[in-house]
């Protein structure tokens, strides 16, 4: 099974920011559109990983076993890419 690193690398993520340890987030950039199409296969891919799409949330997938996410944020209309941001779980409180 890949991991989650080894899958962004293969659809051409590149780490941006690493707040892991003081905000829970890492930022990864990706100079290609966030199409249907890319989705699609991107979502298959992380789904061998344990990742699932959201059902209520636009765009992001949620792991199963430790509920962190994945959001994809569309770089808009002056931009090419977008960006993927994998968060730590919420803290419901």
């Amino acid at each position: 099974m890949a991991t989650l690193s080894e899958v962004l690398e293969v659809f051409g993520y590149v780490p941006e920011d690493d707040a892991w340890d003081t905000d829970g987030r890492r930022t990864y950039l990706n100079e290609d559109p966030a199409t249907r199409a890319h989705l699609r296969l991107l979502g298959a891919a992380l789904s061998r990983c344990g990742w699932d799409l959201d059902k209520t949330r636009l765009r992001t997938f949620r792991h199963f076993a430790t509920a962190d996410m994945i959001e994809i944020e569309p770089g808009g209309s002056e931009v090419d890419g977008h960006l993927l941001h994998h968060m730590k779980a919420e803290v419901v409180g």
